[in-house]
């Protein structure tokens, strides 16, 4: 489920309008603080579906 919502083009664009309006009236924190955290999920995303990988991998071969 949440891997769809990050990859979602919807949020990406949503994303891009929120820096494209802070950017305009200078508020560069709420700029960088969301798409700071967006990236956060995505390399949470990305370590979790790298571990459960892994361990799917060490499952198959203790079968």
């Amino acid at each position: 489920m949440i891997n769809e919502v990050l990859h979602s083009r919807l949020i990406a664009f949503a994303l891009g309008a929120w820096m494209v309006y802070c950017g305009s009236i200078g508020a560069y924190d709420g700029a960088i603080f969301i798409p700071f955290i967006y990236g956060m999920l995505l390399l949470l995303n990305h370590l979790d579906q790298k571990k459960s990988t892994r361990s799917a991998k060490t499952n198959a071969q203790n079968k």
